[in-house]
């Protein structure tokens, strides 16, 4: 619970602590902070925020397949406390010009995603196409890491998919139908 601490601390100095327990972040072409792997990369209009670090890699390295490049990707990390939040980045995204169009990744846990439907309904222009992992997990049991429990009738993934397509994001049901998702949400993607 050391970052508790830390995030005040960093606050008050302007820092941004993208973190902790993720991947890190790119900026194909530009920059690399973190473990990403560069090479299934590449520029494009394309934000991805993600809390699974393996679910970036496998989304982005498909997208890049099918020629769809990103202007930055962002691993937040799945845990419940962190530096820097998908509203965050959204906030960011929807003021970055290089950013046409973004992905979202979650996944079951918390109620980050709860929260950030409601910013994207009220604050965001741009298209936002969802992912959330863990539709068959059972509620109670840990999956993988502190954040990824689904305790107290909230942070289920049936949950969270219906908060976010009430809120006008388009959400895949995996994480290969977010190429189509893109599509349908945004005809003119990349042009």
């Amino acid at each position: 619970l050391d970052i508790i601490k830390v995030i005040p601390v960093l606050r008050a100095s302007n820092t941004r602590l993208i973190g902790p327990n993720c991947p890190g972040i790119i900026s194909p072409g530009k920059c690399k902070i973190g473990i990403m792997a560069g090479y299934i990369h590449k520029p494009g209009p394309l934000g991805v925020i993600s809390r699974s670090g393996t679910l970036t890699y496998e989304i982005v390295y498909q997208l890049t397949r099918r020629n769809i490049g990103q202007s930055t990707c962002i691993g937040i990390g799945g845990d419940q406390i962190n530096g820097t939040n998908f509203i965050d980045l959204l906030r960011l995204f929807e003021r970055d010009r290089q950013t046409q169009a973004i992905v979202l990744i979650g996944e079951i846990g918390g109620t980050m995603e709860e929260e950030t439907a409601d910013f994207i309904k009220k604050e965001i222009k741009k298209p936002v196409v969802g992912y959330v992992a863990g539709v068959t997990a059972p509620p109670g049991k840990r999956m993988g890491h502190a954040g990824a429990i689904i305790s107290g009738g909230c942070g289920g993934a049936k949950e969270k998919i219906e908060t976010l397509s009430k809120a006008g994001v388009k959400m895949a049901k995996t994480p290969s139908d977010i190429y189509d998702c893109l599509i349908s949400a945004a005809p003119d993607f990349g042009n």
